[in-house]
């Protein structure tokens, strides 16, 4: 679980944060701050949809395929599990022709009921991603594949190479078309947004050959195979659709709940106050489209955490007294890991605003509130994912029904109260009741009585308390020194507070024992096969 966890870590997190540093050198290439605020706005519009699609035609199935090809493996057969991977690429090209098409259709609606300007030229930003639609299917089950057989690096990888080399084509058909060539900004953000058929490209190239280097070790798995068991396809894949759409459902809480913000928010900000759309959508911008680059980093972290479990979890299906130990590890990583992240980003919330967006106090308020809140949705991805990877979909289903009709009946009153703050609170409302009420699904089945003994929680929490109370005091301190709100000096404070920070966290770290009661670490030489 820790070797799994930290390669889809490392190629989780250090994508969003490429996806994250490159927002600094494409907005100053964008001139002012109103046109940052409306590339920004038109950008987020297209991603949020295009990441429903990709949901739809890429989370479910892998998972559920990997899923499948775990167990196939814990029973000794491989060669049912390259019947089953074959047949869910022919598959998935299907799926990515469908969707494609789908999004290609669908980009007049979208664009038009967005809190963005010019609905016309947002049809053809939204239509540029449709390209990667055709190739991410593919490319997701390949990942899949080696998700299934519990090797976790070339998903990473392959991650981290389709971010660069999307971050890279953004900056450079930016700056060619709108710097030197002088463009339109709407075809400036129609560029950046077909960069992400570039990175897809290369991500693919990445897995195919590591899949070719990787045919020695399955020509031993298949030596040592059971003999194929002549897989109905066609029922299999019935029965892998069954499991596989609620994984969908599931895979796109998130992003619902965003598509929800933006196909609301602009109606009942018309009704509820007298503000110009332009008001609007810089609003939506500053506590949606801003916030999202960043707090996309704490949430790969739990996809990170709980993709890692996923398989392990699914080969004990048969042994509860093992799932039970694989569910506390996972909490034990996910609260010990996660907790001090958000922690150290939600205080330093006003000054990665203004290093990424400029200083904005109210910008960086929203900024703020949406890291905690997204912590909350971390949780809830993850305990979703245990719960699925114990075979109660239909429970998954339900919830997740619940969680929405809760966003939906609070989203107008809170909105028309609140503005964009009650957005964030009716998401946190909604996802926060779901997820503390699955915590406890998940400690009764683990037999554990108490929340505090349930994988340590009580201490986990009691040592994340006081470092909370530790790096608050330490912010004090250091914002009694006058800093300007400039970017550059926003980062240096960024860089000083946080080694201070993780200097703080050490010791309480050390003082509680948490790398062994963590990482299963213990203190002096240790070697492991995996690092």
């Amino acid at each position: 679980m820790l070797s799994g966890t930290f390669w889809m870590s490392f190629g989780s997190i250090f994508s969003r944060i490429l996806g994250v540093i490159y927002i600094i050198p494409w907005l100053l290439m964008l001139g002012s701050q109103q046109n940052q605020y409306t590339a920004q706005a038109l950008f987020n519009a297209a991603y949020t949809p295009y990441a429903l699609f990709l949901a739809l035609g890429t989370s479910g199935f892998p998972t559920a395929i990997s899923r499948k090809i775990a167990i196939y493996n814990s029973e000794q057969r491989f060669r049912d599990s390259q019947q089953l991977f074959r047949a869910a690429i022919f598959f998935m090209c299907i799926s990515g022709l469908v969707c494609g098409l789908l999004f290609y259709f669908a980009a007049p609606a979208v664009a038009g009921s967005s809190p963005i300007l010019g609905g016309a030229s947002a049809v053809s930003i939204i239509r540029a991603l449709v390209p990667a639609l055709f190739i991410l299917p593919v490319m997701s089950i390949i990942r899949g594949w080696f998700q299934g057989n519990e090797d976790m690096k070339p998903f990473g990888v392959s991650q981290l190479v389709e971010q660069l080399v999307r971050v890279l084509s953004i900056l450079l058909l930016t700056f060619i078309s709108y710097t030197l060539l002088h463009t339109s900004l709407e075809v400036a953000v129609a560029l950046s947004t077909f960069a992400a058929f570039t990175g897809a490209i290369a991500s693919l190239a990445y897995l195919m050959n590591y899949y070719h280097r990787q045919k020695p070790l399955y020509q031993e798995l298949k030596a040592a195979s059971q003999p194929a068991t002549g897989l109905n396809t066609k029922q299999l894949f019935w029965q892998i659709c069954k499991e596989a759409l609620p994984f969908v459902y599931v895979g796109s809480a998130i992003t619902i709940a965003q598509l929800i913000d933006q196909f609301t928010f602009k109606q009942i900000m018309r009704l509820g106050s007298q503000l110009s759309l332009t008001a609007i959508q810089n609003m939506f911008t500053l506590f949606s489209a801003n916030p999202s680059k960043i707090t996309t980093v704490i949430v790969s972290l739990a996809i990170a955490i709980s993709g890692t479990t996923l398989p392990l979890l699914a080969s004990a299906h048969a042994d509860p007294q093992k799932a039970a130990v694989i569910i506390q590890d996972n909490f034990r990583l996910l609260f010990g890991l996660l907790a001090p992240v958000t922690i150290i980003l939600a205080l330093l919330a006003g000054r990665i605003n203004t290093v990424f967006f400029g200083y904005n106090l109210h910008g960086s308020w929203l900024m703020f509130w949406s890291i905690l809140i997204t912590f909350v949705q971390a949780i809830f991805t993850d305990v979703f994912t245990l719960i699925q990877s114990l075979g109660k979909h239909r429970m998954a289903v339900i919830l997740l029904s619940i969680t929405l009709l809760i966003k939906f009946i609070l989203q107008y009153p809170l909105v028309y109260f609140f503005h964009d703050y009650g957005a964030l609170w009716a998401t946190a409302i909604s996802f926060g009741l779901v997820a503390g009420y699955c915590v406890y699904y998940l400690m009764k089945l683990s037999n554990e009585t108490k929340l505090a003994d349930f994988a340590d929680l009580g201490l986990l929490s009691r040592a994340n308390l006081i470092f909370a109370v530790l790096a608050t005091g330490l912010l004090g301190i250091l914002s009694l020194f006058s800093v300007a709100d400039t970017r550059i000096a926003s980062f240096l404070f960024s860089c000083v507070y946080g080694l201070l920070a993780l200097g703080i966290l050490a010791v309480i770290a050390y003082y509680y024992n948490l790398p062994k009661i963590i990482l299963k670490l213990k203190w002096g030489r240790t070697q492991y096969k995996h690092f």
